[in-house]
């Protein structure tokens, strides 16, 4: 039992060795926010820095359908759920006057760490993301910057939040601001998983003891690399027969990029069905299914994605492994639950 611990945590520490110092972020206080151990510093950009009264602020906002949309309906936390670890429950979420997305919800656990944001890389930055989403009418639907800066001044209340927060009256710019230091805060490095790197050998199950060898030696964790389990990169994973979208070639305008989407993180996977960009796949048995046959022979596939000829023996355990990695701390943390 020990030695084989010992073995599954060299291979992941090489993994980690690999992964760290891609970052070069401004580190959050510690009295702020506790990253998880094993996790790289936080990244928090200069101009947006951690206060409490910045991420109360957000967090409120965050949850507030009367602050955030047009009509009163929807917010953000309406397709990032908590008991989902903060994505949807639906393959495509539906935005204000019921317009659904073309693209699945992505979940915001350690979103933080991100380059860039959505499917494709599209966007740069959280406080980006957060205005791009309000101006859109597919999700909040506001016309303009000015008709949202006008609802939060009418709004007395948030007023003084952003007096405290930012010692000004609300903006559009400072309320992204505000969403996006709460967002940061939102961290998953607390799972059974987790747990077992720490020694706790009791933590994982022989079947997702073996499950862990199985994922570090099918390759799984080239793409998933621990601790965040993604390389925030762009892939086409070929489990799609067509690909109707470009993905990351609307952004590169690179031929070779069509097709190829941001690896998701594998952290509460159990819990963020249906997967892919489309939400076309319902279970995570149907994924590992699909990579077990080596994908579809679309022409952009990465060369790694090849038939792994595993048993259903070993995929079940490799399905418990990938359960090893849900955080129910963070489905249950007040600090990020809606406000009282």
């Amino acid at each position: 039992m020990k030695r084989l611990h010992n073995l599954l945590l060299s291979g992941v520490a090489l993994l980690l060795l690999g992964c760290h110092g891609e970052l070069s972020p401004e580190s959050a206080s510690p009295d702020i926010v506790e990253v998880p151990p094993g996790f790289p510093p936080l990244p928090v950009p200069a101009d947006n820095p951690l206060t409490p009264e910045r991420i109360e602020l957000g967090r409120r906002l965050f949850y507030d359908p009367e602050a955030l949309s047009p009509n009163g309906t929807i917010a953000c936390a309406s397709c990032h759920r908590q008991e989902r670890a903060f994505a949807d429950v639906l393959g495509l979420s539906i935005g204000i006057h019921g317009h659904k997305h073309w693209r699945s919800t992505l979940p915001l656990s350690n979103v933080a760490y991100a380059p860039s944001l959505l499917w494709d890389g599209s966007i740069g930055s959280i406080e980006q993301d957060v205005l791009i989403t309000l101006l859109s009418p597919r999700n909040l639907g506001w016309s303009d910057t000015a008709a949202f800066a006008a609802r939060l001044r009418s709004l007395p209340h948030y007023r003084t939040a952003f007096h405290r927060a930012f010692g000004t009256e609300p903006s559009a710019a400072l309320a992204a601001k505000a969403i996006a230091a709460f967002v940061r805060t939102i961290l998953s490095g607390n799972s059974p998983y987790d747990r077992f790197l720490r020694g706790d050998t009791a933590a994982l199950t022989a079947r997702q003891r073996y499950g862990l060898s199985l994922f570090l030696r099918s390759g799984c964790a080239e793409c998933h690399r621990p601790p965040l389990f993604t390389d925030y990169q762009f892939h086409c994973n070929g489990l799609l027969a067509h690909y109707w979208e470009e993905g990351r070639a609307a952004v590169s305008r690179n031929p070779a990029d069509f097709g190829r989407f941001r690896t998701p993180s594998l952290r509460n996977v159990a819990l963020t069905a249906p997967y892919l960009h489309d939400g076309s796949i319902r279970s995570l048995r149907e994924v590992l299914q699909r990579y077990n046959r080596g994908g579809y022979p679309v022409p952009t596939k990465d060369p790694r994605i090849r038939p792994l000829q595993l048993s259903e023996e070993e995929l079940e355990a490799l399905e418990d492994f990938l359960h090893s990695l849900t955080d129910s701390s963070l489905l249950r943390n007040p600090q990020y639950a809606r406000p009282e």
